[in-house]
């Protein structure tokens, strides 16, 4: 089983819902730093995908500082200590302008976008974040 919760959905990259499932497993405690994960192999067993795919998914986890790689080891939940604001704020603006876009295109106004945000903040992540 595997230590993150995924539904591989048609229209999006495979690398790129496995690296959304395992950044929000890390983000709501459901993995912790110095957790190991799975082989690529199990990995791509458990979901059905190609083991490619998957190594693709965990070299961007890597590159991000999400997991670190330990030779003969393998991947583990990197320990993160809080990294600056503007690093932070600048790797989030690509995000916020496509959620931007996205919510400008199904009409919604800033109010409602910004109570839908705090709605799914509450349901994901509680009080605590």
């Amino acid at each position: 089983m595997l230590p993150f919760t995924i539904q591989i959905q048609l229209g999006e990259p495979i690398y790129e819902q496995i690296v959304r499932a395992v950044k929000k497993a890390v983000a709501t405690g459901q993995l912790l730093p110095g957790a190991q994960m799975p082989s690529v192999r199990v990995i791509s067993r458990e979901l059905s995908v190609n083991p490619n795919t998957v190594q693709k998914a965990i070299s961007r986890l890597t590159d991000e500082g999400v997991l670190a790689s330990h030779p003969g080891s393998g991947s583990f939940v990197a320990e993160r200590g809080p990294s600056p604001r503007a690093e932070r704020l600048s790797a989030l603006k690509p995000l916020i302008e496509q959620l931007l876009v996205e919510s400008a295109h199904h009409g919604l106004t800033a109010d409602e976008l910004l109570e839908l945000i705090r709605q799914h903040h509450q349901r994901n992540y509680g009080n605590d974040h």
